[in-house]
């Protein structure tokens, strides 16, 4: 993923379609450069080959079909990002949208950068709430990974803290490219209605 992709990416996350605008493009790239500067990204993960209790059901057993193994992982940019855009809600609303947009499409870009320690033979990053499963399987990843180290933690709400973090299952021995199909918007996509997605459509 290059420059370009992180700045796509980032659109994406904000419902930019097309070619924005020049105050949409600079403000963009103004708040990509704040949101380099204020990360402190951070990650960990572990390699399995046999699979735990929770990745046995759907939607995990056909994701991880094929795979010779898998890595549990866990990411974060930490917090001084989402301290920036509670601080700019208060002031400038519309750069602290952009922000939080920016912070999203970067942990995706450091996330999808730190896995390529797994090899090219892997897939993307499948984090509980994708295609049906549930957000509770974070539990059994934090439990395995321990990320509290890398200072994230999980909330009695079942999300995570800092908010930009992530965390998920990467299969390892086979590729495998993120498709629509899972998508609970899947029938209202506007990406979709436009002959576009709102993900890359290939791992690097």
């Amino acid at each position: 993923m290059n420059s370009s992709d992180l700045y796509k990416s980032a659109c994406s996350y904000l419902g930019v379609r097309g070619e924005p605008d020049e105050g949409t493009l600079a403000l963009v790239e103004e708040c990509l450069e704040e949101a380099k500067r204020l990360a402190r990204f951070r990650a960990i993960g572990k390699e399995y080959t046999a699979p735990l209790a929770f990745l046995e059901k759907q939607p995990y057993a056909r994701f991880l079909a094929g795979c010779t193994g898998y890595a549990l992982v866990a990411m974060t940019l930490g917090a001084e990002v989402e301290r920036r855009v509670r601080v700019l809600m208060r002031t400038d609303a519309a750069r602290a949208v952009v922000l939080d947009a920016c912070a999203s499409a970067l942990v995706e870009y450091e996330g999808d950068g730190w896995e390529e320690r797994f090899g090219e033979m892997r897939t993307y990053r499948f984090c509980p709430g994708y295609g049906g499963s549930s957000i509770a399987d974070l539990a059994p990843i934090f439990h395995e990974l321990h990320p509290e180290k890398i200072g994230m933690q999980l909330l009695p709400s079942g999300l995570m803290a800092p908010q930009k973090s992530m965390a998920g299952i990467v299969g390892i021995g086979k590729r495998a490219h993120k498709t629509c199909g899972d998508c609970m918007l899947f029938k209202s996509c506007v990406y979709l209605k436009e002959g576009t997605t709102c993900f890359r459509s290939e791992n690097r």
